[in-house]
């Protein structure tokens, strides 16, 4: 864990910093994004797959991946949902893989018929 405290009092002399208060959401969410571009940047430094690798997956995968671990911890902290709580959902998930596969499935095909309609999707904002 990063103690910020430290790297900003060897960063900024101490009269030039100034305290600012940001939220855990907001906190999260911007470790989130510079965790979107570094991933972004190393997926494209990779050498191609080897023998001691996993096959690799598109950046956007990845990135989508990493958008639905995110958005599941979020839903969760809004639900309230408590550590035991939390543990009978992974049960329940892990002998019903095939529930997360249709909901995945439904939700790519529901995109695709979105853009259908309207045509472009909607810009990234990262």
């Amino acid at each position: 864990m990063v103690n910020f405290r430290a790297f900003t009092e060897r960063c900024e002399p101490k009269e030039t910093r100034s305290k600012m208060k940001i939220t855990k959401r907001q906190l999260l969410r911007i470790i989130k994004e510079e965790k979107i571009k570094l991933l972004r940047e190393s997926m494209e430094e990779l050498p191609p797959p080897g023998a001691d690798r996993k096959p690799s997956i598109s950046t956007d995968a990845s990135i989508l991946a990493d958008q639905i671990e995110f958005a599941v911890q979020e839903g969760l902290e809004e639900l309230g949902v408590t550590a035991e709580q939390a543990d009978e959902i992974i049960r329940q998930l892990y002998n019903r893989p095939d529930m997360l596969k249709e909901a995945l499935a439904n939700g790519l095909y529901d995109y695709k018929k979105k853009l259908g309609m309207t045509g472009k999707p909607k810009p990234r904002s990262v």
